[in-house]
């Protein structure tokens, strides 16, 4: 009788692991999921009553690339919207090359994922053709500064004039708002940060959620970003004139990473010094430092180690996910999250065990799985288009978090107790 017992809880076992392995993409091995009974049924008697709270009740924390997710031109490199707006088109805009190595349009409509699996955007085009070494990156925004105005892409031309209009500052100009605004080639006011994070702010802090906007950025702006910001939710904003009474972090810091050594989170422990750095060392102690935010602030993502390491996504800005931790979540917005593409520009790193000190970064198709739950490809146009668009996509992802982490812990008792037969998924 023993002997059929221990015979039947193996082939459950086994069955459940071939499950896990359709679910999790053929990466069962590196899970490291244990089917220790003790052990799973004491981290599910501590976390299962927290996995099914409201999805409302958890921390936020907001992770937002800058430019093309937050703003459309940047004030640092002195590209004009203009500009900025063009060459953001020539990256949702696609094609193929020829074999004589002409460009052939394979759709006059925008998108950000490939309409098929053999094109190419514009901008990968004119970038294989220009960028040999880091500084030939100028060329490519010259090159892609006039793109709807070019004969290459006069066809997208009602695009950039429709968001352009968009764009423009409709409220009355006044001096002291001048960090709202941008002057476009025209000499026209446009928005600076678009109406869409604001909206997503006020909504959040309206409705008493717990949350903190992190920048993210390879480039300088952060400190810009978050000054305009600061000032426009003080009640300077004509859009949004209601104050948000929030703490603000005006220096930012640095996440800092190189090979062989654990990422680094350097952070000004004092919104108003520069020179109060507090270094926070390893996955856990960063993702913990990060859980921790409050109000708004930004950091440095080091783009020299991702360009030293081939734009590989296991080398960009890390996105830490503990399914174990059912108090926060973290969403980051980035328009070059592309899961279909080895540069993506998100390392998304996941603790497989509670409490564990590392987390493993996760394979192209893993990642993919995250998408509008922990991250999501920012889309400028949306975004200009819609005051909406980040207030419906955070509660999209607070909606399939809440689905991930059920299925994540019901996977890990149903183990434990040797079969999904346990909990009726089977």
């Amino acid at each position: 009788m023993g002997e059929e017992s221990n015979r039947i809880r193996t082939v459950r076992i086994e069955r459940d692991r071939r499950m896990l392995q359709v679910m999790f993409n053929g990466e069962l091995d590196s899970l490291s999921i244990t089917t220790t009974v003790d052990k799973q049924m004491d981290d599910n008697s501590n976390i299962s009553g927290s996995v099914k709270r409201n999805d409302k009740q958890r921390k936020l924390i907001l992770h937002f690339d800058i430019r093309n997710t937050v703003i459309v031109a940047d004030s640092i490199t002195n590209v004009s919207v203009e500009q900025a707006l063009n060459s953001f088109l020539t990256g949702v805009t696609w094609g193929k090359e020829s074999d004589d190595g002409r460009w052939v349009w394979y759709s006059d409509k925008l998108s950000l994922t490939p309409p098929s699996e053999d094109t190419i955007t514009y901008y990968k085009h004119l970038e294989k053709m220009l960028v040999k070494t880091p500084s030939d990156r100028a060329k490519l925004r010259l090159q892609t500064g006039d793109f709807t105005q070019s004969e290459i892409g006069k066809n997208f031309l009602p695009y950039f004039n429709q968001h352009m209009n968009l764009l423009r500052w409709t409220h009355a100009y006044e001096q002291n708002n001048e960090c709202l605004t941008m002057k476009g080639i025209d000499g026209q006011p446009y928005h600076y940060l678009l109406p869409a994070i604001y909206k997503c702010i006020h909504k959040l802090y309206m409705d008493n959620r717990d949350f903190a906007i992190v920048f993210r950025t390879y480039g300088l702006d952060a400190e810009n970003v978050i000054a305009s910001l600061a000032h426009g939710l003080e009640g300077n904003h004509p859009g949004f004139n209601k104050r948000v009474a929030i703490s603000v972090n005006r220096t930012p810091g640095f996440i800092r990473r190189s090979d062989g050594q654990c990422i680094k989170c350097e952070i000004h422990g004092n919104e108003d010094s520069k020179d109060l750095l507090q270094t926070y060392t390893g996955d856990r102690d960063v993702y913990n430092v990060l859980s921790q935010c409050n109000g708004i602030l930004g950091f440095k993502d080091d783009f020299v180690y991702w360009q030293n390491n081939q734009y590989h996504h296991t080398a960009g800005k890390p996105l830490f996910i503990d399914p174990f931790d059912c108090n926060v979540h973290h969403i980051f917005f980035d328009d070059n999250i592309r899961t279909f593409e080895d540069d993506n520009i998100v390392d998304v790193r996941l603790f497989e065990t509670k409490g564990a000190k590392t987390a493993r970064s996760l394979s192209k198709v893993e990642a993919a799985s995250f998408e509008n739950v922990c991250m999501v490809q920012a889309d400028l146009i949306e975004s200009i288009e819609s005051d909406e668009y980040y207030t419906a996509a955070v509660d999209k992802c607070e909606q399939n978090y809440s689905k991930y982490l059920m299925k994540w812990h019901g996977i890990s008792r149903g183990l434990s107790l040797n079969g999904f037969h346990n909990f009726g998924v089977l």
